[in-house]
């Protein structure tokens, strides 16, 4: 009798250890599949377009950008102009996206107004829709192309933030958009590796021979929590208050009807 209890004991705690095991690795699969905290910070880039005339001039554009992320999600994004002319004065264009109040905010200094434009929830997504009735698009033939080639540029460090760069190289072959000879157009990215600051850009220089070559390069970073201030408009804007229109269905593609059978 004792040793037929040993065995069913024994019998039972071989079949738990699989579902002790699945736990842990669910609970060690939540813990690796939790999204990382979002750090907040304040970067600052300088921006520079060039472009090159038929006869062998340049235009060039400066800007600046001034991109704001704080603990609550919130996104700021100010970009100045630098005026052609000294007598000029610059704009700044303001745009802030709220997660938390579900707004989208812009402004411009030197303005008077900020339009706030509230978002619609979940629940406003139109879950159904009529049957389209508009004739399907002509499609265009898409322009022939070798496919990309990337390049694995390493891992530096720009203004004290670490990041991994890529390029990636275009080649429209001779004749394919009226072209003499084989244009190539490249894309060298460059974004930081911690977690926290997933998704940002540090440098970014693109080189077309069509629409000339620009440059986006991060000038001073900041990881403090940004003032709440710049998350508002200024001092005295008149505030206008508008709602996003409710989504629209969109097009639904005709289903062309099947042949009839043949005729027996």
């Amino acid at each position: 009798m004792r040793g037929r209890f040993l065995g069913v004991l024994a019998a039972i705690t071989v079949l738990a250890l699989p579902v002790a095991g699945q736990a842990v690795r669910s609970r060690a699969a939540n813990i690796e599949l939790a999204p990382a905290a979002r750090l907040p910070y304040t970067a600052e880039y300088k921006i520079t377009s060039v472009r090159t005339l038929g006869d062998g001039s340049t235009i060039t554009r400066e800007s600046t950008e001034v991109k704001a992320v704080d603990s609550q999600g919130r996104q700021m994004t100010a970009t100045t102009t630098t005026p052609i002319s000294g007598d000029q004065t610059p704009k700044t264009m303001v745009h802030v996206f709220d997660p938390e109040a579900r707004t989208n905010s812009n402004w411009s200094v030197p303005g008077e107004k900020a339009t706030v434009t509230a978002m619609p929830g979940p629940a406003a997504v139109r879950t159904s829709c009529p049957a389209s009735t508009e004739p399907r698009p002509i499609v265009q033939p898409r322009i022939q192309q070798e496919r990309p080639t990337t390049e694995d540029l390493g891992i530096g460090t720009i203004q004290g933030v670490e990041a991994r760069g890529r390029r990636t190289t275009m080649i429209t072959p001779a004749g394919a958009i009226g072209n003499n000879d084989p244009l190539t157009r490249s894309t060298e990215l460059w974004t930081a590796t911690e977690r926290g600051l997933s998704g940002l850009v540090v440098r970014e220089i693109t080189i077309d021979p069509q629409s000339g070559n620009r440059s986006r390069e991060l000038t001073s970073f900041s990881q403090a929590e940004p003032d709440a201030s710049v998350f508002q408009p200024p001092a005295g804007y008149e505030i206008v208050n508008r709602e996003t229109s409710q989504p629209t269905c969109a097009s639904v593609p005709l289903v062309e009807a099947p042949p009839p059978p043949p005729a027996q």
